[in-house]
C-alpha cells in the first residue's frame, strides 16, 4: 500500500509541473476592454484601465485564481536611517487607481542579435496626470507615459539579462519591466517605494527570505499599529514570493511573484546604472478585501532619469492534496478489501477423525 501511495503521489506531482514546449503567447481584448494574455499554461488577464491582473492555470480544473495588483508610488524619508518602507515615513503618494492607463497593440518580441521573434509583448501605460497626494502642497502630478508597465512572454524558457544578471523566464510566466520616467522628489535623502497588492483564494503567502521562508496569513489585518517588516532577501538574483496553496486543494500550480535585487538607472545624459532594491511587506487591508503587500524600495533618482525594475508572475508545480488524500482513501480501501477477501479464501484444516 505504501508504494502504490508513493507512484500515485510521484504521479500526480509529475503533473503538476507547468511546462508546455514551444508554446507561442497570445493575446485578445475582450468586450470589456481587458488584455487577456497567455503564455503555456499560464493566463493572465490585465483589467482595461487600472494595472490590476488575474492569473490562473488555462486549462486546469479546480484552478485557484491569484491577484496581483500594481497599486501606488510612495515616497518616503529615510532620515530615521530606514532603508526600508514603513508607513509613518510616508512624504507623498500617487495612487494608480486614479488615473486612466491604455494598453497598446501587441507587437513581437525579437532577439536582439539575431532578430528572429522569440516572444510577444505589449505596453501598458498611464495614460492621464496621476496626482501625487503630498502631506506638504502644492500639489504635483505624474504626466501621461511617465509610468510603463512593458509585458513579455516568451515561446519557449529563455534565459534573459536583466539589468547585467542573468534570469531565466519559464513559459509559465509572465515578466514586467516596470519603467518610471519622472518623479518629483522632495529631498535626495528620500526613496520611492512601489506598493504591490497580492491576493487569492487561500491568501497565504510563502516568502523565500535569507533566513528562511516566511509564511503570512494574509486574511489577517495587522491594523496601522503594525510596522511593515523588512524583507530579508536571499542570495539569488530573484526574490520569490509564493502565493500558498491551502491544505486540501486540487490544484496542481502554485501561483508566484518574483522581482530582481537591483534595477537600472539612466541618466538623461544616457549613462546607466546599477541601484539596490530592496523591500518590505504586511498584511493588511486596502478596501473590504485584506492584501499581503510588498513594498519595493527604489533610491532617489534626479530628473531626466529613468528607472527600469524586473519584476515578473507565473505558476510552478504544486500538490494537488484533494487528490492524494481521496486517492490515499481509495487505496486504502482497496487494501482492506484484498485483506479481507484473503481471509475469507484461506484454507481451513480440520484433524483427520478415526
Amino acid at each position: 500500500m505504501t508504494m502504490l501511495l508513493g507512484t500515485f503521489a510521484l504521479a500526480i506531482s509529475v503533473l503538476a509541473v507547468p511546462a508546455v514546449a514551444g508554446a507561442v503567447p497570445t493575446g485578445s481584448v475582450d468586450s470589456s476592454n481587458r488584455v487577456i494574455f497567455k503564455s503555456g499554461p499560464l493566463t493572465g488577464v490585465f483589467e482595461g484601465n487600472v494595472p490590476h491582473i488575474t492569473f490562473y492555470a488555462t486549462n486546469e480544473v479546480g484552478r485557484t485564481t491569484y491577484q496581483l495588483n500594481f497599486r501606488a508610488l510612495i515616497e518616503f524619508s529615510t532620515s530615521s536611517g530606514e532603508s526600508t518602507y514603513e508607513s509613518p515615513t510616508m512624504l507623498a503618494r500617487a495612487d494608480f487607481d486614479s488615473a486612466t492607463w491604455t494598453a497598446s497593440n501587441f507587437y513581437p518580441v525579437r532577439d536582439k542579435t539575431t532578430g528572429t521573434t522569440i516572444g510577444m509583448g505589449f505596453n501598458f501605460t498611464l495614460n492621464s496626470p496621476m496626482q501625487i497626494v503630498q502631506q506638504t502642497p502644492p500639489p504635483q502630478s505624474l504626466k501621461p507615459g511617465d509610468v510603463v508597465l512593458v509585458v513579455k512572454a516568451y515561446n519557449n524558457t529563455r534565459t534573459i539579462t536583466a539589468n547585467g544578471q542573468s534570469v531565466t523566464i519559464n513559459n509559465a510566466e509572465i515578466k514586467i519591466d516596470f519603467v518610471l520616467k519622472n518623479w518629483p522628489f522632495a529631498s535626495l535623502n528620500d526613496k520611492l517605494a512601489l506598493q504591490v497588492n497580492m491576493h487569492s483564494d487561500y491568501n497565504h503567502f510563502d516568502l523565500d527570505q535569507g533566513t528562511g521562508t516566511t509564511t503570512v496569513d494574509a486574511t489577517n489585518d495587522e491594523g496601522a499599529g503594525v510596522m511593515e517588516h523588512p524583507y530579508r532577501e536571499a542570495s539569488g538574483v530573484e526574490q520569490n514570493v509564493r502565493y500558498a496553496s491551502g491544505p486540501v486543494t486540487s490544484s496542481m500550480n502554485i501561483g508566484f511573484f518574483h522581482f530582481v535585487n537591483t534595477a537600472t538607472l539612466t541618466s538623461a545624459s544616457g549613462t546607466t546604472q546599477s541601484v539596490l532594491v530592496v523591500a518590505s511587506y504586511k498584511s493588511e487591508k486596502d478596501g473590504p478585501e485584506t492584501f499581503l503587500k510588498l513594498y519595493l524600495v527604489y533610491p532617489y533618482f534626479a530628473s531626466g532619469s529613468t528607472l527600469v525594475h524586473d519584476p515578473s508572475f507565473g505558476l510552478q508545480g504544486g500538490l494537488p492534496t484533494l487528490y492524494i488524500i481521496a486517492g490515499g482513501a481509495g487505496i486504502a480501501g482497496l487494501a482492506a478489501v484484498l485483506v479481507i477477501r484473503h481471509r475469507h479464501l484461506q484454507v481451513q484444516r480440520f484433524p483427520k477423525s478415526n
